[in-house]
């Protein structure tokens, strides 16, 4: 049997939660139920975190809607052809739309309050809203998620919801000290020996011997990774050297 091992590829994810675009979308599809008073199937696509050249092609010939939030600023991107599709329908008429067609005033009104309608829906992806009104703006430079709301029924339109930053993401474990209690770390002890002339470093050879004074044995400090961790005396315990802490941290 044949097995292909697909290669891996790496690329940014976006940390905001399927379930708050859920919540979106569950919004929207109550709103166009009411306003088209007919039921309305419709699909919501993963969150994602598009490239940069993919943004051109997500706002070309589109109307974009911006919404204020504390947390993030939202859009509401309807391209040409999904703003006919969506403006039709509310207004009853056939399909198919021509895609060619602009948008009177009358029907850039009515979809000013549809979007409305829609944006009241945003607060769990952006925050609370600054303002109750939502301004058309002409680009949405800077936005970094993205995600599409797909109506299948009774209209066929897509909606956008770009966010204008991606959420942090939550913490999702955390390592605590007891984790690291049985992992080894390499520790020097040094002993400060004051002044030494330098005379007598410059004869130091195998087999020297240079003198202590006692209290010199009390200025010893323990090293790791070039921290310091402790302070204290040192000296031979069960044959063994050791240092005998008497403050812990960098001296002060």
């Amino acid at each position: 049997m044949n097995k292909r091992i697909r290669k891996p590829v790496f690329g940014p994810r976006s940390a905001l939660p399927p379930s708050a675009a859920c919540v979106v979308a569950n919004g929207v599809r109550e709103t166009l139920t009411s306003i088209l008073s007919s039921p309305v199937e419709l699909r919501v696509f993963e969150p994602s975190i598009p490239a940069a050249p993919a943004w051109p092609a997500i706002v070309k010939d589109a109307v974009l809607y911006r919404v204020r939030g504390s947390i993030a600023d939202a859009a509401i991107v309807l391209r040409s052809a999904d703003a006919l599709s969506l403006v039709a329908a509310l207004f009853g008429e056939g399909l198919p739309v021509d895609p060619r067609r602009e948008l009177s005033p009358i029907e850039h009104d009515v979809l000013d309050r549809t979007v409305n309608a829609i944006a009241a829906h945003l607060g769990s992806v952006c925050g609370n809203r600054e303002s109750r009104s939502v301004e058309r703006v002409g680009t949405i430079e800077g936005y970094a998620t993205y995600f599409e709301l797909l109506v299948e029924e009774p209209v066929a339109a897509r909606i956008g919801i770009a966010l204008s930053r991606d959420p942090s993401p939550e913490p999702r474990g955390r390592v605590e000290i007891g984790h690291l209690a049985a992992v080894a770390i390499t520790t020097r002890a040094t002993l400060d020996l004051g002044r030494v002339r330098s005379g007598t470093v410059a004869e130091l050879r195998p087999g020297s011997i240079l003198t202590l004074r006692p209290y010199d044995l009390e200025r010893c400090s323990l090293h790791a990774h070039g921290r310091s961790l402790a302070r204290g005396a040192c000296g031979v315990r069960n044959g063994r050297y050791a240092l005998h802490v008497e403050a812990v941290g960098a001296a002060t």
